[in-house]
């Protein structure tokens, strides 16, 4: 009873547990490996743990029967015996492993994940014969013979066929089970043994193949190459030290958008859980272990597996090192996570600008009435004004087209307004800038006929010079014009006895300033505001883009449906910018919010 403490007693012995009956226990360990793939990569793993540079696997047809066939090149099994002699004891040492007795140094290089020395009996799971030949230093061969569910074996000597290697091991399995074919395909095997031994198959370099001789067509020789994990790599140490243990290796990948990603856990380079969250024995159940789109494997090569699955791991004190070694490495894994999210949302925000300005490629030159809004020019970049039709002139402006005034629109009324546009203007000494003034009717149309007067009292004095060019003005500023002033520019429009006038303001600024002030898309600046109804801005000279709002949730994952979303966005910008009427603003939200519906059931 738990608590309770322990009794002395008057009388103790001790004695050793034996079974009833060790074939059932050997029954017992055979029948406990199920997948025939994971016995065949045990059989495998005795070739790269025998140091085997070359390995082959052939799939055939023996009669009506398939078998499956592994020769290595390694030095054979306990190769310091004759060779009858050690088949002798592989076949009376089921459940020791030699490779136990090897010091922690030797284990760690031979990478050996086999403890237990029941590998070979994992061929019940393959098919119903055995036979393991083995010859060393050009002597004869010897042949174990093994079958299943039988408490017998059988072990001779032949001599070696003309032609055959002087050092060779062949694992042959005949009869093999109908269930276990389909599952032992060549191209099913290369795969499965692509992953299961990525991490041997990397660190020894050898060449596995298998060739499928059942494979429909010619013969099919197939390079098992170790797995190679997709997504974007996480900046993390190679080895993350377990106290009192050897190290973990470590490398994870982040692969956005995979429902199925997980993490791998080996053994010394031999997987040993397809999900590391999934292991009830490490309790790893939260980020960054699962949820966060995660895959790659993580190897800790002083797990106790368990005998029967060779699945899983033991909850002993090295699990619980490894368990504090994770927990330390957590925080890093999620500081790499949020470091990847940002690179992205800036690689995603540099194609929406790219996107943004393919898609508006043009438009000052078919579209005269609106304007694009004031953007940083970048470092190095010069600043200009707006980009319309005509030859580039000095300075970065463009001298205008000789048409006089924008096209009307049909039935436009008498003159009502005229607006400058930019309405501020910014100009460094030494450059040029180009303005114009629109004017339109009660309705908003654009008008024809149209006169129009400059006038800008103070300009000689603050060093500039005006050029009247109809509906456009000319600014040049000297190389000596005074920075910090900021004079009043005014037009004044004449159609047919009406008049109306707007002014603007000009400023003179040093170069470093002058970023301000060039036209062209705005890169979105993503802020969060949730439950703010808006869903963009302009502040200053910034577009920001309310990421936080349900329209932009529903687009942000879809790179077209959520470009889309940001012309629309720019579009009201542009028209609110450019007719500098902010009672416009809530009936283009409202039209944004229709498009963005109707977004949404356009998938």
């Amino acid at each position: 009873m738990a608590g309770k403490p322990k009794a002395d007693l008057d009388q103790t012995a001790r004695i050793e547990l034996e079974p009833a009956d060790p074939f059932e226990l050997i029954r017992w360990l055979a029948r406990s490996q199920p997948d025939p793939r994971k016995a065949t990569a045990e059989l495998i793993q005795n070739s790269l743990d025998a140091g085997a540079q070359r390995v082959d696997v052939v799939r055939a047809r023996v009669g009506a029967a398939i078998s499956l066939s592994i020769r290595d090149d390694g030095e054979g099994v306990l190769p310091h015996l004759q060779r009858r002699a050690a088949l002798e004891h592989l076949a009376k040492h089921v459940g020791h492993s030699h490779k136990m007795s090897l010091d922690p140094g030797e284990r760690a290089r031979r990478v050996v994940a086999g403890q237990y020395g029941v590998g070979l009996l994992g061929f019940w799971a393959i098919g119903h014969r055995m036979e393991i030949h083995s010859r060393v230093g050009g002597g004869k061969v010897a042949v174990l013979r093994l079958t299943e569910d039988s408490p017998h074996a059988e072990v001779g000597t032949y001599t070696a066929p003309k032609g055959a290697p002087g050092t060779y091991t062949e694992v042959s399995v005949s009869e093999v089970h109908e269930s276990a074919a389909r599952a032992l395909s060549g191209r099913r095997l290369a795969d499965y043994l692509a992953v299961e031994l990525r991490g041997q198959l990397l660190r020894s370099g050898v060449a596995l193949t298998i060739n499928d001789r059942l494979a429909r067509g010619a013969a099919r020789e197939l390079r098992v190459v170790p797995h190679r994990y997709s997504g974007e790599k996480l900046e993390l140490p190679a080895e993350v030290p377990v106290r009192g243990f050897r190290a973990a290796h470590v490398e994870l990948y982040l692969a956005r958008g995979f429902d199925g990603a997980s993490i791998e856990l080996s053994c010394a380079g031999t997987r040993v859980a397809d999900d590391l969250a999934r292991l009830d024995a490490l309790g790893l159940t939260e980020s960054p272990w699962t949820g966060a789109e995660l895959t790659g494997v993580i190897d800790f090569p002083d797990f106790s597996i368990p005998p029967g699955t060779r699945r899983g791991v033991l909850p002993n004190a090295a699990a619980l090192a490894f368990l504090e070694a994770m927990g330390g490495l957590a925080p890093r894994i999620l500081a790499e996570l949020e470091r990847l999210d940002l690179l992205q949302r800036a690689e995603l925000d540099r194609q929406v600008v790219h996107e943004l300005r393919r898609a508006l490629r043009g438009f000052d030159e078919r579209v005269r009435d609106l304007t694009l809004p004031p953007i940083a020019a970048r470092d190095g970049e010069p600043a200009t004004g707006p980009v319309g039709a005509g030859e580039p002139v000095a300075g970065g402006g463009r001298r205008p087209p000789a048409t006089n005034g924008d096209p009307p629109d049909v039935g436009a009324g008498p003159l009502a307004a005229v607006t400058v546009l930019p309405g501020f203007v910014r100009i460094t000494p030494a450059t040029q800038k180009l303005v114009r003034a629109v004017a339109k009717d009660a309705e908003g149309r654009a008008l024809q006929g149209v006169a129009f007067e400059w006038r800008m009292p103070d300009a000689e004095d603050a060093g500039l010079a005006i050029e009247p060019q109809g509906h456009r003005l000319l600014l040049t500023a000297g190389d000596d014009a005074p920075l910090g002033r900021q004079l009043p520019l005014m037009v004044v429009a004449t159609l047919d006895g009406d008049t109306a006038a707007d002014i603007a303001a000009v400023a003179v600024v040093e170069a470093k300033h002058e970023v301000y002030a060039r036209l062209g898309i705005p890169e979105p600046l993503l802020v969060s505001a949730p439950g703010a109804p808006w869903r963009s801005r302009r502040r200053g000279f910034s577009w920001e883009i309310n990421e936080a709002h349900p329209d932009y949730q529903r687009v942000k994952d879809q790179s077209r449906r959520r470009l889309r979303y940001l012309i629309a966005l720019l579009a009201k910008e542009i028209v609110i910018s450019s007719t500098r009427r902010d009672d416009a603003a809530d009936l283009l939200e409202a039209m944004v919010q229709v498009l963005a519906h109707a977004e949404g059931n356009l998938r």
